[in-house]
């Protein structure tokens, strides 16, 4: 099929194909992870606190924003590749379009939404009189531009799905890298604050978007954004909301619990929100590296399930789960050790520091089972298991995060909210685990089969 790496997909060596599918993701995540830090640091050098926190408290609604993407972005590239897999070309096509319009117009609604109820919002936030000036300004330019940042995400997804790895980092490596320029010039040079970190991201993601629809309309890959092509219909929505859907949800109650978390910071002070905003970039930073690098053995399982080849998918699941682990334990190294030079090159302010080092400490312990969730929760969206997705991606967050910070925080304080995620992430990966086995068992006696039959 023109436009697609098949080859790649279907008859490379797996840890080759892995790793040629994954390092792109990996280096267009770290470009991300840069241009979000960028936006700390420059509003760091204002010395102002209440800045640094309106990043924070902001940061549960443009998690908002991404949960109307990732309906399209997680869902239909799982689609897009076991559609390819099976040689239904029309119905790649057909897809691509339907989420890139259903997801626009979703993300106009919401947006509106969000505007006219935008004090209650920011109430809801935890803002204090102090920030809610600053928060209400960085929300205005994000929500009000939040297609271009949904755009960027499914476009950029979709062009993984089909193994075009290379035009999916490049579009992410134009908007970043301006994003990264312009910081400066719109918080610095036109003080503009927290809003110029915001008009400089939407100017970023709007030159990506660009740069992706001049690859979509090229016409040498699969997918489409031509409206003649956006044709809804039952199973497209069923399938890319089955696996999409409980992502996107995950992700609305994520924010919710950053909410939480806000709001109980708060209790113990302005500078513990500014700490956790700081920190958890950091602990955002080796996560989207796990994640960028799992995140590459999608398109290829789910393009083998597919096709049947059971065998292949069950050797790239294996080798994924053993290297990801693997990149955690490197990460883990300057994640322990170099915390106060992580959080100090953001702020001056020595509680903030403290409070930072001690948030990035507790997390490290969740560092080395990274992988394993992360590769369990790819295989079951590469594979269409909608409730085995549901349930990683839900119970991260309602069963378990959400509680514990109730729970830790009622009895241990500052110290217990510290914690709290890291208890979640085990206790999610072996949630993973276990509802994983019968899929594995299955894979495994399917590949036996065709081993034999070989």
């Amino acid at each position: 099929m023109q436009g697609t790496n098949i080859e790649l997909l279907e008859r490379s060596p797996v840890p080759q194909a892995i790793l040629k599918l994954s390092i792109p993701t990996v280096l267009s995540n770290i470009v991300s992870l840069l241009y979000n830090l960028t936006d700390t640091y420059f509003i760091g050098l204002l010395d102002d606190p209440v800045q640094l926190g309106a990043i924070s408290l902001a940061f549960p609604v443009f998690m908002l924003i991404q949960a109307i993407g990732n309906v399209f972005g997680n869902g239909a590239p799982s689609y897009i590749s076991r559609c390819l897999g099976a040689k239904r070309y029309d119905e790649v096509k057909r897809t691509s379009s339907v989420s890139v319009y259903v997801s626009s117009a979703a993300t106009i609604v919401i947006g509106i939404a969000i505007f006219v109820f935008m004090d209650p919002i920011l109430r809801l936030l935890g803002t204090s009189e102090a920030n809610i000036y600053a928060t209400r300004a960085y929300l205005q330019v994000i929500v009000a531009f939040a297609v271009v940042i949904i755009l960027q995400v499914i476009l950029s997804s979709m062009l993984r799905a089909v193994g075009k790895v290379k035009e999916a980092v490049i579009g992410i490596i134009i908007g970043t890298v301006l994003n990264i320029v312009l910081d400066p010039v719109f918080i610095l040079i036109f003080h503009q604050g927290v809003a110029g970190a915001a008009i400089a991201t939407i100017i970023g993601n709007f030159v990506g978007v660009v740069y992706y629809i001049i690859v979509y309309i090229k016409g040498d890959i699969p997918l489409s954004i031509w409206p003649k092509d956006c044709r809804p219909s039952v199973r497209i929505f069923s399938e890319v909301l089955k696996i999409g859907l409980p992502n996107s949800v995950s992700v609305i109650i994520m924010s919710c619990s950053n909410i939480i978390l806000n709001n109980l910071a708060s209790g113990f002070g302005d500078h513990v929100v500014s700490a956790y905003g700081v920190s958890g970039k950091l602990i955002q930073m080796v996560f989207m590296i796990v994640v960028g690098y799992v995140t590459g053995y999608m398109p290829f399982a789910g393009y083998n399930y597919g096709a049947g080849n059971f065998r292949r998918m069950l050797s790239a699941l294996k080798f994924t789960m053993l290297s990801g682990t693997g990149v955690c334990l490197v990460l883990l190294v300057p994640f322990v050790w170099l915390s106060p030079n992580f959080v100090g090159a953001f702020t001056t302010d020595a509680q903030i520091i403290d409070v930072g080092v001690r948030f990035l400490r507790a997390q490290a312990w969740a560092v080395p089972i990274m992988g394993i969730q992360t590769t369990m929760m790819v295989t079951f969206q590469a594979t269409g298991q909608a409730v085995r997705a549901m349930t990683v991606n839900m119970g991260r967050q309602l069963l378990y995060n959400i509680p514990f910070l109730f729970l830790f925080t009622h009895l241990w304080g500052l110290n217990g909210l510290l914690h709290a995620q890291m208890a979640a992430d085990y206790c999610t990966v072996i949630t993973a685990v276990l509802i994983g086995i019968p899929l594995l068992r299955s894979l495994h006696q399917k590949s036996k089969q065709q081993t034999d039959n070989f």
